[in-house]
């Protein structure tokens, strides 16, 4: 989700057509209703949206993946002009699949995008792209041990202090993963695990050069449970949060309204072994769970977050069988 006003607010996805295929999904809230707006897809069989960030009302980037029958995945970036979106070319790397799943925007000629593409030994292997106001280009980007790796999230303080979250695979399961670009390169910021099961991140959403925050999950005997990490300036620390039931928990969106004041959403177990919507809340010096209604009497899940003010924010996810689900906060 991004938002630019209380009237303005951008919602991406994807869904199925008639024919199976996955096509583009841009929902726009204009202050009165949600409405579809037409977005474009270049992919035969699959298209998706994975995130977007607003520069203005009237320059918003969306960023995802296509395909094309059996090709691999290609990158899609899409451009909203003020009055209609369009595909703008982004490079691949390699010849296997790449795809995009997070988007930053310092201004308007300095964004950059993240994800993740496959190397020629199927691996994947991170993947950062940058927009200077004229094209998209691949930044180099590092990667840890020799299996595969990729980013989700990407937060930006200034143009010379941009973070970026996911995952890399260890010997025996997934690890976070944290980048740091400080205006010359991007290198691994050595970042905690709890447990001994899979961690990753998400999502990370900036406050100030020293209070950068980042959400995932990890592997627990009883399943995923939530994880939170916080940067200090110096380091990245495991914060505690809480879990709903005794399930499986996870948080997939983080934003970040001040100090005292940050949002995480996601999804948790309940004991009918359904997902149900999540929302955890920062508060300066604790996260708390807080209560988020569901849809219907099957899943319900959130996937993202975005602020208009303090007092007003949006969480967006799916329910029952893949149907839209957005919640508002004021």
């Amino acid at each position: 989700m991004a938002a630019v006003s209380v009237n303005d607010v951008w919602a991406v996805g994807s869904y199925q057509n008639s024919q199976g295929s996955g096509q583009t999904l841009i929902e726009h809230w204009n202050g009165t209703n949600w409405q579809v707006i037409p977005s474009p897809n270049p992919g035969a069989t699959g298209n998706i949206l994975g995130d977007v960030v607003a520069v203005s009302a009237t320059d918003i980037w969306a960023v995802g993946a296509y395909q094309n029958d059996r090709s691999p995945d290609q990158t899609l970036i899409e451009h909203w002009n003020g009055t209609n979106w369009q595909i703008v070319s982004s490079p691949n790397m390699g010849t296997g699949s790449n795809e995009l799943a997070g988007v930053v925007a310092v201004s308007a000629t300095n964004l950059w995008a993240v994800g993740s593409y496959q190397n020629s030994g199927g691996s994947g292997q991170t993947l950062i792209e940058h927009w200077n106001g004229t094209s998209w280009q691949v930044v180099s980007s590092p990667n840890r041990g020799t299996s595969s790796n990729g980013l989700l999230g990407v937060a930006a303080v200034s143009a010379t202090n941009i973070w970026a979250v996911g995952a890399y695979g260890a010997p025996s399961h997934s690890q976070t993963l944290i980048e740091h670009w400080n205006g010359t390169s991007w290198t691994v910021v050595s970042s905690p695990n709890r447990g001994t099961g899979d961690s990753s991140l998400k999502r990370v959403a900036a406050v100030s050069a020293t209070n950068i925050w980042a959400v995932g999950a990890y592997g627990a005997p009883s399943g995923a449970q939530t994880l939170v990490e916080h940067w200090n300036g110096t380091s990245w620390q495991v914060v505690s949060s809480p879990n709903k039931g005794a399930g499986s928990n996870e948080l997939a969106g983080v934003v970040a309204v001040s100090s005292t004041n940050i949002w995480a959403v996601g999804t948790y177990t309940n004991i009918y072994g359904l997902s149900q919507t999540l929302i955890e809340h920062w508060n300066g010096t604790s996260w708390q769970v807080v209560s988020s209604p569901n849809r219907g009497t099957g899943s319900n899940s959130l996937s993202n977050v975005a602020a208009v003010s303090s007092t007003n924010l949006w969480a967006v996810g799916d329910y029952a069988n893949l149907q839209t689900l957005i919640e508002e906060y004021s």
